[in-house]
């Protein structure tokens, strides 16, 4: 009884929702457009749902899994990898064709073709069938799409690639109709060019010669994190040269996410030319940058991993002169005094910036001022007694201001002593501070000028784990220095993929973890954390990116790591970056 009353309530309470959506929703399209296509779903007696899609200009029910590869003349499926499936079914005229084709875990094919519900022998109605109806499937679908533009590309060219994308593109409405027994959603769509895109940029060499033209359509790309993906792969996988990079720079300028932006920037870094117009493109998608912690780590990365022109390094100060945070000035300023070339225009520049502070800031001012002129302690070169570095710490634990306790703070980094009084006592001065940002550029400056050994380390991460609620992007700046210091104790990775496992920027945590699968110390265990941090990310282009990335790490058969893999393979919810991955292990 309890059972049939659930049923029974289920039913009624979709009606009750199908009922109030059609009223609320009923008119998003004008009653005379014609739709051109229709998905009925019907609500029976034991609340579940089925599904039929039908179209006027793609008359098919199409379902399809895994990797699809079409015959030339686009009359033929050749080969469907190991699982995976295609389906079609087609009625007209009251007449009903349904073929269902499978691939075992070998990849062996097997037919089922069925007419109206007679099986019938695949050889050779089915197959005559399919030929007459593939080739409309192949141009209005996605299916076999890797196949088919890897033949377009090499064949006949980027012309025709593009020709097919813009051939498949359309745009999107759609209404929702409610009977007392069923809903109907009516959509008017076309497929997008992007998974055509990304087919084109990941599964193809592309030619030198079009590489301008690419970039630019994939400038053109909505999402950010399709965008930002795509950007990096193609700085990881091509030599730029300066218009191709200046085009790059183009396409990331259009992204939205100040973290998109830095983390494709950090890539671009190793490569950056001292061109004019790499010059002037870099740093004005940076002045235009709303997030300064994000600015000024891009800076900062840029200095560590290039020598710079003195051209470059008075765009840089003009850049810095024009951020809204005298705090984050002031840090990349700091940190650039090691770096920064003797040249008289470069240090008239580095000066005005300086004097230009706001002068509520004359602590910082003065510790910049001094830096400049402690040529002994900037260089590292002195270290004190743990007896005078403990004296001088604890002068901190009577001073109010942040600017003042920070400044004592970046001395002692200079002066930095692994030991276990020195390190309480330098975390119980940082942990006092109420300025995340000030906290967040003393702990980069600490790991820039020592290497921390466990306890300093393990104090480090717990102080950055504060800093994920409000302070993400320092906490992400923090952590990619703390990557530089691998290996770590098992119980300090453990805190560093704790932290990660807290934040919610895609970009962020995907950045994080393509720089740890690129350490040299990665093994088995990192690999599984890697994964489990990696489930954080909540679209799936970048998801599959890391999955991609740790393809060739993961070991053999009847391992657990690789049944960790595969199952999260299969949780991708795009079928595009699903197979992307299964590729790679094929």
């Amino acid at each position: 009884m309890n059972r049939t009353f659930t049923k029974q309530y289920k039913v009624k309470s979709l009606l009750v929702f199908a009922l109030l959506f059609s009223t609320i929703f009923g008119e998003t399209l004008k009653a005379d457009e014609k739709p051109a296509k229709k998905t009925k779903v019907f609500v029976y007696e034991d609340g579940n749902f089925t599904i039929s899609s039908v179209s006027e200009d793609f008359p098919f029910d199409l379902k399809y899994q895994g990797i699809i590869e079409i015959s030339s003349d686009d009359k033929m499926i050749n080969s469907i990898s190991p699982g995976g499936f295609v389906e079609i079914n087609k009625t007209a005229f009251g007449n009903n064709r349904r073929l269902f084709i499978h691939a075992d875990d070998n990849s062996k094919l097997t037919y089922e073709y069925y007419v109206g519900k007679t099986k019938t022998s695949f050889e050779p109605e089915g197959k005559k069938w399919l030929a007459e109806i593939l080739p409309d499937i192949v141009a209005k679908s996605d299916l076999g799409i890797e196949s088919r533009i890897h033949r377009i590309y090499n064949k006949e060219g980027l012309d025709a690639v593009f020709e097919m994308i813009e051939n498949r593109s359309s745009t999107r409405k759609s209404r929702t109709e409610w009977s007392f027994f069923s809903m109907e959603t009516v959509t008017v769509s076309g497929k997008s060019k992007t998974n055509a895109l990304k087919t084109l940029i990941f599964d193809n060499q592309l030619k030198n010669q079009d590489l301008r033209r690419v970039i630019d359509e994939v400038g053109d790309i909505r999402s950010n994190s399709t965008k930002g993906t795509l950007l990096r792969f193609i700085l990881e996988n091509y030599k730029l040269n300066t218009e191709q990079a200046a085009a790059l720079l183009e396409a990331v300028s259009t992204h939205e996410y100040n973290t998109e932006r830095g983390s494709t920037l950090r890539m671009f870094n190793a490569n950056y030319s001292d061109d004019f117009i790499i010059r002037k493109a870099y740093f004005d998608i940076i002045d235009d940058m709303e997030i300064n912690s994000e600015k000024g780590n891009v800076l900062k990365d840029l200095i560590r991993k290039k020598t710079l022109s003195n051209d470059t390094w008075i765009s840089l100060l003009n850049v810095v002169s024009d951020f809204s945070s005298e705090r984050e000035k002031g840090a990349v300023l700091l940190f650039a005094l090691p770096y920064i070339p003797k040249d008289n225009g470069v240090m008239a520049e580095f000066r005005s910036v300086l004097d230009d502070m706001s002068d509520s800031y004359y602590v910082l001012k003065g510790e910049i001022t001094t830096a400049m002129l402690e040529s002994g302690l900037s260089t590292g070169n002195q270290k004190p007694d743990k007896g005078s570095l403990l004296s001088y710490l604890r002068t901190a634990e009577n001073i109010s201001s942040n600017s003042q306790r920070g400044q004592i703070l970046r001395k002692a980094n200079r002066l930095f002593i692994n030991d276990d009084e020195v390190i309480d006592a330098y975390f119980a001065v940082l942990n006092s501070m109420d300025s995340e940002m000030e906290v967040y550029n003393i702990m980069l400056d600490l790991l820039d000028k020592n290497k921390l050994n466990e306890k300093a380390m393990y104090r480090l991460l717990r102080q950055t784990s504060n800093l994920v609620p409000d302070f993400q992007h320092g906490a992400g700046a923090i952590l990619r220095q703390v990557i530089q210091q691998f290996p770590l104790t098992d119980s300090n990775y453990n805190q560093f993929f704790q932290i990660i496992e807290r934040m919610d920027q895609n970009s962020t945590i995907e950045e994080l973890l393509r720089m740890v699968i690129d350490h040299p110390v990665l093994n088995d265990k990192l690999l599984i954390k890697v994964m489990e941090c990696n489930q954080r990310i909540e679209v799936d282009v970048e998801k599959a990116a890391i999955l991609v990335r740790i393809s060739p790490h993961i070991p053999g058969k009847d391992s657990s790591v690789q049944y960790i893999f595969q199952s999260m393979t299969k949780e991708l919810e795009s079928e595009y970056e699903k197979n992307r991955v299964l590729k790679t292990i094929r």
